[in-house]
């Protein structure tokens, strides 16, 4: 059992009654990022209940999916004491993003913006820039000595019951065998897929973007090429985005992530065919060196559909929602796990407000929480989600057009004026505000 601290780390009412609330685990089916967080979150609670984290996975720490983390995640992501300054020691911090033309196009920079990594403390710092892999391992080692029990090889297999108190889950590993978990709640963060929403009948409502669009990561000299660390290039068929995702060591290359999109109809065998000649229409010089060879090396590519969805509810009978689990969005702005993150938050400080006995009405607090995270999702994810999609995707072939977008675009103009590069609108939600409270 993990010792209490007397600190309340961020959270508010760091009192513990003298009967907890509910003396059952919580379970939180899936160990990436979001659920890692959240444990980490839940277990510095003043009253902190046992948790289980059902995982399937083995860690990988080359996993490179999420591999950028916006600014606005900064104050979220130090809610846990001293997270945040080992994930900055383990990645790097961006020297600047811009936005540019194709390379057809001339590749010429339309605007961007430089960071302030030099100054102290994190206000105007550029984007924190570490694979997901890494991500997960640092939170896994702070895991240690908490009670907290990962289930590694295992994975919810379905709920079988909901009752006024609790839920309990079946659980199954590859070896064919079973258990039941009973707790407190089920917290699902089991990804887009999740099995969780699926058997709980949560419908995920909104819409396939008309193209799918391909990660690709690769060794590229772009610094020699003059790229920025996030470089969003704007073309209506050649579109995506260059980020670096590694810097470079002593012996090995800088690693970059090529997003780009491709018929939704294509296989993966043919986006996999399509590859060279996409980095040939990308990369300056057609990805080639002075003698007419390939100056890249392609480490992985994952095609996946863009899609923009959000579950009806994100809370219903003792089963709460997070991260991919409760919405997908495409990536052009940034805000997939930055929204996760936010939910795990939010989510933990209403879950101490429940564990304490300090809620007024458990059922309705955590009602009110779903509703104000879709409402967030909404206006603060999903809106400017679709806008960078369709950004990147503008014609800015000629003078007159790229003079459009930087007076038209809302985002491209902020960077001309020097603003921060981050949500106009706010990944937070307070629990003193929701009802229930």
């Amino acid at each position: 059992m993990a010792v209490s601290s007397s600190k309340t780390n961020g959270f508010a009412n760091g009192t513990c009654t003298a009967n907890p609330a509910s003396p059952l685990p919580l379970i939180i089916s899936g160990g990436g990022c979001v659920g890692l967080f959240l444990a980490l979150l839940l277990s510095s609670l003043p009253c902190p209940a046992h948790i289980f984290i059902i995982e399937p996975d083995s860690p990988d720490p080359t996993l490179t999916r999420a591999m950028a983390h916006q600014p606005s995640t900064y104050p979220i992501l130090s809610r846990v004491p001293g997270l945040l300054p080992q994930l900055i020691r383990a990645g790097s911090l961006s020297s600047g993003l811009c936005f540019r033309t194709s390379i057809a196009c001339g590749g010429r920079v339309i605007a961007e913006k430089r960071f302030e990594n030099g100054v102290e403390g994190m206000k105007g710092k550029g984007q924190l820039l570490l694979p997901q892999g890494k991500f997960q391992e640092i939170m896994l080692r702070m895991l240690e000595g908490r009670d907290v029990e990962v289930k590694r090889g295992w994975r919810v297999k379905g709920v079988v019951a909901r009752g006024k108190e609790s839920v309990s889950v079946e659980i199954g590993d590859g070896e064919g065998r079973r258990e039941v978990l009973e707790g407190a709640y089920l917290i699902a963060a089991d990804g887009g897929k999740s099995i969780v929403r699926k058997d709980m009948g949560i419908l995920f409502q909104g819409d396939t973007l008309d193209a799918q669009l391909v990660a690709l990561d690769l060794h590229f000299p772009f610094e020699s090429h003059c790229f920025h660390d996030a470089n969003f290039i704007i073309d209506p068929v050649n579109y995506g985005l260059i980020g670096r995702i590694l810097p470079a060591t002593p012996t090995s290359p800088a690693l970059w992530r090529v997003s780009y999109g491709v018929s939704n109809g294509l296989s993966a065998a043919e986006v996999e065919a399509g590859v060279d000649t996409k980095l040939a229409a990308m990369l300056p010089n057609q990805g080639l060196d002075a003698h007419r060879n390939k100056a890249y090396r392609v480490v992985q590519v994952a095609p996946y559909k863009a899609q923009q969805l959000l579950a009806e509810t994100m809370y219903t009978d003792h089963v709460c929602l997070v991260g991919d689990a409760a919405h997908l969005t495409n990536p052009y702005a940034g805000l997939g796990l930055a929204s996760g993150l936010a939910d795990a938050s939010s989510l933990a400080d209403v879950m101490n407000r429940i564990l304490t006995g300090n809620a007024k009405e458990p059922a309705t607090l955590l009602q009110s929480w779903s509703a104000a995270r879709r409402r967030t999702f909404l206006s603060a994810v999903d809106k400017p989600s679709r806008m960078a999609y369709q950004r990147v995707r503008r014609d800015v072939s000629s003078d007159e057009k790229v003079h459009d977008m930087m007076t038209m675009d809302p985002m491209v103009g902020a960077l001309r004026r020097g603003m921060p590069a981050m949500p106009a609108l706010s990944l937070e939600t307070k629990g003193e505000e929701l009802e229930g409270w």
